[in-house]
């Protein structure tokens, strides 16, 4: 027996064996000379996350597939800083995603939740990499034009935020990648981060859900052709466009100097081609200490819910057909769709209205000083909610117990809303007292909503203490639209009031002075309540009245053909006043006088909102 062939030795001499060509395998092998270490650091901002936000980097391949080789750090301080120290890489491409909370530039606040954002780039020029909503939104789009049109990584970024800016009406082409962009630079590309970031949140009501989901679908929408759907642009349009620029600059400003980094004045209108001209007074933290304060924030309410009711006039004006030739025609046509973009504009600009009403009613409420700006705004947010059931039906109900509740809510069912309305405006009209024109325009809302509700005794209730306090006359044809006692509730352009005319309001508007509600309305619905009621007597007599101020002759008490005599008086005297519309839906006249089927009678839901909101339905229909 040789050693070798010892059954004891045998299996060590063959361990030995294998050990010793492995070794020499081990040794004789390449080096990845590419592998290294180096340090990846930079700052996240949307405004600036937050300590202890989670930081990911993954390693890409030149293809920007993920290698499976993660790292994973927090975010450093309030600045949103972050910095990974010898991470061995052996890919010039990394992917960060980042995941927290952050400060909120429209607002002011922290967020209530956290959202995530990400960036891909390449490190062999450049270490220091900042993550924010240009590095998200190109991601994807970068990723496609590489493996579509085979552009190199500098291509594709390049085109990528060229397209992004275009998107958001930024006036120039980049200058830089978007992950040198930082918010703390004081340059343009600082003024149009600030910007979309804004515009972003503006959009999506600081929601984050609503904000991750507009992120979402504007990344889906640009990967394929860089360019961003048509209604949906014009939402990023509107939400540029109504920025308060001075009031986001001072809160950032803020926030960094509370972090000992001190900012100048952030110029965001001088970047994009849109104009950034909101002045609407922003809630922040400490607000609601001072009637000025209230005051102020009431005066946003009303330039809020202005704005949303001159666009809604405009389009129900042309769905009734009272006017024509504007560049809407669509709704002339009763050829609306989910992605028009006045739709969305009138119903977002409602849904912020609701929320400044409801913002101030929840502050009010609570307050034993400032109590009384709580039913003066109840009717605003009544008049607000009577549209969008006009237009849209059952819809979602935010109200001051829920509206800091982001969660995306399903519709509630119209006349439900229309209870919770009256019982709030009821309050109010007790509260408000006879003092000022805010208790009658609450009935007025409030008659509105009856009467849609067929309460018809309960709308002449309402109707009637109007009247009968003869605070209001009707005016002489030439003073209907003045500040004369004709109107109940409105304002005049010709004063300093911070709302301005909208831009084709003589196309459609009817004097220097908007009423939202106005006796000639009251005195109308009153004829038409009785008629309802089987007053006949007292509903001609009433609806004498305005025929003869407009110079037509009175009507016999023997008429029998009241209702289309009606009807023409109200599409005369209150077209282009948001009633008429209903009026015709109320008397089933809708389909017969405007030549729509049945599901016209209700507006698509804005495809925004279906996309925005995962338990919204569509109108049928559409």
């Amino acid at each position: 027996m040789t050693f070798f062939t010892n059954p004891y030795i045998r299996p060590f001499v063959l361990l030995f064996t294998i050990t010793f060509f492995l070794a020499c395998s081990k040794k004789n092998a390449p080096v990845d000379e590419s592998k290294q270490k180096t340090t990846i650091q930079g700052a996240v901002e949307k405004g600036p996350f937050v300590r202890g936000s989670v930081v990911t980097v993954y390693e890409l391949n030149s293809e920007l597939n993920p290698t499976g080789k993660t790292f994973k750090s927090e975010i450093l301080d309030d600045k949103g800083s972050f910095s990974l120290a010898d991470i061995e890489l052996a890919s010039n491409y990394v992917q960060l995603s980042v995941s927290g909370y952050y400060f909120n530039e429209v607002n002011g606040n922290l967020s209530s939740s956290q959202i995530t954002l990400n960036a891909i780039a390449d490190i062999s020029n450049n270490k220091s990499i900042n993550v924010n909503v240009l590095s998200h939104l190109e991601e994807k789009r970068v990723k496609s034009l590489m493996k579509k049109e085979k552009k190199s990584f500098s291509e594709a970024k390049k085109q990528a935020l060229t397209e992004i800016y275009a998107s958001f009406f930024v006036k120039t082409s980049p200058t830089t990648s978007s992950e040198l962009v930082s918010l703390t630079k004081n340059d343009d590309n600082s003024n149009i981060l600030l910007g979309i970031s804004a515009a972003l949140l503006s959009i999506s009501q600081s929601d984050n859900a609503k904000l991750t989901e507009l992120l979402s679908v504007l990344s889906t929408d640009l990967e394929n052709d860089g360019l961003v759907e048509e209604s949906l642009k014009q939402g990023l349009k509107q939400g540029l466009e109504g920025l308060n620029s001075k009031a986001i600059s001072d809160h950032l400003k803020n926030r960094y100097q509370s972090l000992n980094i001190t900012l100048p004045d952030f110029s965001m209108g001088k970047v994009f081609s849109v104009e950034l001209k909101g002045s609407d007074v922003i809630i922040g933290a400490n607000y609601f200490k001072t009637e000025q304060e209230y005051q102020a924030a009431y005066n946003a309410l009303l330039i809020a819910s202005t704005k949303a009711t001159e666009e809604y006039f405009k389009l129900e004006g042309l769905y009734s057909k009272t006017i024509s030739g504007l560049p809407q025609n669509d709704f002339y046509l009763h050829r609306v769709t989910p992605n028009h973009a006045n739709i969305a504009s009138l119903f977002s600009g409602l849904y912020n209205s609701i929320l400044r009403a409801n913002t101030i009613i929840d502050y009010a409420g609570k307050s034993s000083s400032f109590k009384s700006f709580k039913y003066k705004s109840y009717p605003h947010f009544a008049y607000n909610y009577w549209v969008l059931i006009n237009f849209w039906g059952n819809v979602p109900f935010v109200n001051s117990e829920n509206y800091k509740d982001y969660t995306p809510r399903p519709r509630t069912n119209a006349k439900e809303i229309s209870e919770t309305l009256m019982a709030g405006l009821d309050e109010a009209i007790q509260n408000l007292g006879n003092i000022g024109k805010d208790a009658d325009m609450a009935k007025a809302i409030a008659a509105r909503i009856a009467a849609d509700n067929g309460s018809y005794s309960l709308a002449k209730n309402y109707l009637s203490q109007i009247i009968d306090s003869k605070k209001y006359q009707l005016a002489s044809k030439s003073q209907i639209h003045t500040g004369a006692n004709e109107s109940i509730f409105g304002l005049d352009y010709d004063q300093p009031t911070g709302v301005t005319k909208p831009n084709d309001y003589n196309l459609y508007g009817k004097g220097n002075y908007r009423s939202l509600t106005r006796y000639t309305d009251v005195i109308l619905l009153a004829s038409e309540v009785n008629l309802k009621l089987n007053n006949k007597d007292e509903a001609i007599s009433l609806l004498n009245l305005v025929r003869v101020r407009n110079g037509k002759l009175p009507l016999s008490l023997n008429e029998s053909n009241v209702l289309p005599l009606l009807q023409e008086e109200v599409k005369d005297d209150l077209n282009n006043e948001g009633v008429f519309f209903a009026f015709l839906k109320r008397n089933s006249l809708a389909e017969s006088s405007l030549g729509i089927q049945s599901y016209q009678k209700l507006m698509p839901i804005p495809q925004m909102e279906m996309t925005l909101n995962m338990n919204m339905t569509q109108n049928p229909g559409y």
